[in-house]
């Protein structure tokens, strides 16, 4: 049995990666794309992979453009893989391609806010996996597409397999419980409200975390024109900011951050379901953040009350009270990766 998954972003290309232990009798390869920490992950996690293309950029043309390049060249790799299933998380390249080449395929999905996406690869696709909670917002795709769903979050992956490692924000040279991560929104996509917040309202923060506290922050940034603008706008704090250029052990370093502040939905919802304050600055509502929220976790939404976050930025974290969070969420939500590996299995019979 042989498995082609396609992962667009770093927390695709991790929460595949599983699929190669949990399916330990098959063959399971990657195709991703030149974007963010894509290609460092997959020569880290994964035996086999290959990069695709790269991401279309800011204007329809240039994705459309990238998008019909990132199909002639996934057609020919899998002419020759020959897969019998492909899994991916609603990328529109693959799944047009194992729909015209006969292969049955498995999406997935916690975005519907992303309709554009979901419009092009859904239909397309055999089986659609998506959260329990979600199951309304993909409603209309039932006729087309077998809708699975489970009890939990995609995030859950990584949370119920890798352990928090207090040496990993030390090697950064950040004291446990002292410092901020923030993650800029992403700015470039078609589906962002408001690109320019994408920044502003990150950047905002970082200044407001270091003028008012003695915190240090991390910032992880999803291009390097992010990158440059956070490094020149915070030069003046530049002995308390550290700008990550690769991947990192992102569990743990949340785990002990005293905040983490994201303008996009996955490292807000795995930092609160370890029980580590988050703030979302994305500038509309996410279904997921107020499915953790109603389960008591701690995430909250910009902007944020001055007196609530003095009253987050002042307040030490506890490694005990972390773990407690962190066993709730392992002992009340479903692995999606056994999901994934069961509807595997069935798609072959």
């Amino acid at each position: 049995m042989k498995i082609w998954v396609e992962a667009l972003t770093p927390k695709q290309v991790l929460l595949f990666s599983y699929l190669q232990k949990e399916l330990s009798g098959a063959e399971v390869f990657l195709t991703t794309r030149d974007y963010d920490l894509n290609a460092a992950l997959a020569s880290r996690l994964w035996s086999k992979y290959y990069i695709v293309g790269r991401y279309g950029g800011s204007t329809p043309l240039a994705k459309l453009y990238e998008s019909v390049s990132r199909q002639r060249a996934l057609a020919r790799i899998v002419s020759h893989e020959r897969p019998d299933v492909h899994v991916t998380f609603v990328s529109p390249d693959s799944t047009r391609v194992a729909f015209a080449l006969g292969i049955k395929a498995i999406t997935s999905s916690d975005s519907p806010h992303s309709d554009a996406v979901s419009r092009l690869a859904i239909p397309l696709s055999n089986k659609l996996v998506v959260p329990e909670f979600l199951a309304k917002s993909f409603e209309g795709y039932k006729a087309l597409v077998e809708v699975v769903t489970f009890k939990g979050l995609f995030e859950l992956a990584w949370l119920l397999r890798e352990q928090p490692d207090p040496k990993v924000p030390l090697e950064l040279g950040l004291e446990p419980f002292n410092y901020v991560v923030v993650r800029p929104g992403e700015h470039k996509a078609y589906y962002y409200p408001d690109p320019g917040r994408a920044l502003t309202t990150p950047l905002a923060v970082c200044k407001y975390v270091l003028e008012r506290t003695d915190l240090d922050v991390v910032v992880y940034p999803r291009y390097p024109d992010q990158a440059s603008l956070f490094r020149r706008a915070l030069r003046r704090w530049e002995n308390r900011v550290k700008i990550l250029d690769g991947p990192a052990h992102f569990v743990s370093l949340e785990f002990y951050a005293r905040l983490v502040v994201s303008g996009g939905g996955t490292m807000a919802t795995e930092a609160a379901l370890m029980g580590t304050p988050a703030l979302s600055t994305y500038p509309g509502e996410l279904e997921v953040h107020e499915y953790i929220k109603t389960r008591g976790f701690p995430i909250f939404k910009a902007p944020l009350n001055s007196r609530i976050l003095n009253f987050i930025l002042s307040r030490g974290g506890s490694e005990a009270e972390r773990r407690a969070y962190l066993e709730k969420t392992r002992s009340t939500m479903e692995d999606p990766v056994k999901v994934y590996a069961r509807e595997i299995l069935k798609t072959m019979r």
